[in-house]
């Protein structure tokens, strides 16, 4: 993934630009209404430039204040210099911009998601100031996976993209300068669907003469989720 995690995708924009024509269309604007104030790139000043920033969406079917998501993430982030959190968005949706104090810790913020709020994981996406709170799109996460007990021929980079393709969209396999993976599972970064149950496992024919096998699958710093359903963003007694 480009930059880990760091892909705000947005919604179809030709859709929703025929959208908001058609609702021009059918209103009637006043004089007043229908000046329109722009940017310029030529203004010295600017009075929210964020030069290291994320937005942020904690996965909670409650409203969390902001303070609660600070005090969670500062401890989790190593206490980065210069860090402010501020909400944006509906209350209900748990949503906010972090201002970092330099390029590494905002970096180290984005690629070691997923971070938790208690138990609900916190999305994280590359901060741009000409996005609306619509316009984000938190649809998927990235996430390290451990694919356990696989066989010595699948922990490469060869062969292991097409295991973590299995789980989601492959960010990064974890492997060392000649392509091989270490220890006793096979570590890869992939985008998955929040909205989609998560997998336990892959089944795999690593043996063209043998049958079919299942290979657990662990999730790194994924605490809390649903064992009923498999989905984010509640546990099973919720």
């Amino acid at each position: 993934m480009a930059a880990a995690g760091s892909r705000p995708v947005q919604g179809d924009a030709m859709g929703d630009e025929a959208h908001v024509a058609d609702l021009l269309g059918r209103l009637n604007l006043t004089q007043e209404e229908e000046f329109a104030a722009f940017s310029d790139d030529d203004d010295v000043e600017r009075s929210d430039e964020i030069e290291f920033g994320l937005i942020g969406k904690v996965l909670s079917p409650s409203t969390l204040h902001i303070s609660t998501i600070m005090n969670a993430m500062k401890p989790a982030w190593g206490n980065p210099h210069g860090l402010k959190l501020r909400s944006v968005g509906e209350r209900h949706e748990s949503l906010f911009i972090a201002e970092f104090g330099c390029l590494i810790d905002k970096m180290k913020a984005l690629n070691g998601s997923p971070w938790m709020v208690g138990k609900h994981a916190v999305i994280l996406r590359e901060y741009d100031e000409t996005l609306k709170p619509s316009d984000v799109n938190f649809a998927n996460m990235d996430l390290w996976v451990r694919i356990l007990n696989l066989s010595f021929g699948w922990m490469n980079d060869k062969r292991g993209p097409r295991v973590a393709g299995l789980i989601g969209e492959m960010v990064k396999i974890d492997v060392d300068a000649h392509g091989k993976a270490s220890g006793p599972y096979l570590r890869a970064r992939v985008s998955v669907e929040v909205e989609k149950p998560l997998r336990r496992g892959v089944m795999l024919k690593t043996d063209p003469r043998g049958k079919p096998e299942w290979y657990e699958i662990q999730y790194e710093k994924l605490s809390f989720y649903c064992y009923s359903c498999g989905i984010m963003g509640h546990t099973e007694i919720e």
